[in-house]
């Protein structure tokens, strides 16, 4: 079987948005997974593939194109919205050296393309609907999902926890990634009397179990490029309610988007989860994604193994 290395920079195996892709990519190659940084054993490991898949536009990412190190291996560059908003990464890669070139929504391949000489394949993430299936939803129950930081606006959130304070509890699934957010998240929530309403989980290792008996999925970012949670909460039947994020239109349901507190207020308030909600964000079922994936590498003519050419990194920076 033809070779595909899979090199995550940001994320292990476990928690890499490619994970759930794996065992469909599995039915055509031999897939290899790494995580690692510029360096040796980075080169060793793209020496042995066929065709080389970069998931993330980062440090690997510009090492790999610009000292060659796929010596003519067919590369796929996959891009978020954090390498394109808060980095200069995608200025460093050699794009000579890129032959697919993916991202996960319209919106921010239309951000990327005028600077980027390769066009975006827009591949949308995908949900696995046999794991995420509808519970027992309570339209009283509202999950939030998500790193608790600044781009996710938990600020937002906690306006909207106080204003449904005694007839709705909030449920937040994921950790807090930094000291200055999680202290002013504690002070606002106790400043605004959500003892009752506002329940911490932590990072959450069983979602669909997490999700069973919910009733809302509440998405407050400021930016996402797709919005993975807002699809599981709605395969389960959660009733959306998104934050007008620039181009959220092009992605979820026109009648769950709010602008303000008042809007988001009002849709939690008459919230009805439901099968409709499944049948909706069928479209963005993980079968579809990895069909348009496998399609994206059957288009790839691998070219005959050479070694590595350099294995000299450039200066890296720490993932975020």
């Amino acid at each position: 079987m033809r070779r595909l290395l899979l090199a995550d920079r940001v994320k292990g195996r476990a928690d890499s948005f490619l994970a759930p892709l794996i065992p469909a990519l599995e039915r055509d190659w031999e897939v290899r997974f790494v995580s690692l940084p510029p360096g040796p054993e980075l080169a060793d490991a793209i020496a042995w593939c066929d065709v080389l898949w970069l998931e993330w536009c980062w440090d690997h990412a510009v090492w790999v194109t610009r000292e060659g190190i796929a010596a003519g291996r067919p590369t796929i560059l996959r891009l978020h919205s954090v390498e394109a908003l808060n980095t200069d990464y995608p200025t460093r890669i050699d794009w000579s050296r890129v032959d697919r070139l993916v991202t996960v929504g319209e919106d921010i391949a239309a951000l990327i393309r005028p600077g980027v000489p390769v066009a975006p394949a827009v591949i949308p993430n995908g949900v696995d609907l046999a794991r995420f299936r509808p519970g027992m939803p309570d339209p009283a129950q509202v999950a939030w999902i998500g790193h608790i930081e600044p781009k996710k606006n938990p600020m937002l959130l906690l306006q909207i926890a106080a204003r449904l304070r005694g007839t709705h509890e909030f449920h937040v699934a994921g950790p807090f990634t930094d000291l200055r957010t999680r202290r002013y998240v504690l002070h606002l929530a106790a400043s605004l009397g959500l003892g009752d309403t506002l329940r911490l989980h932590g990072p959450v290792a069983d979602m669909p179990g997490f999700l069973a008996d919910k009733g809302v999925i509440l998405s407050t970012s400021m930016y996402e490029s797709f919005g993975l949670n807002i699809a599981e909460g709605m395969s389960c039947g959660l009733a959306p309610v998104v934050h007008d994020f620039p181009g959220a239109d092009r992605l979820w349901p026109p009648e769950a988007l709010f602008a303000s507190v008042d809007e988001a207020v009002a849709l939690i308030r008459a919230a009805s989860p439901g099968q409709h909600w499944r049948d909706w964000v069928g479209r963005y079922g993980l079968d579809r994604q990895a069909d348009a994936t496998r399609a994206l590498l059957a288009g790839l003519r691998p070219a005959p193994r050479q070694g590595p050419r350099s294995l000299d990194p450039i200066s890296s920076a720490s993932p975020v």
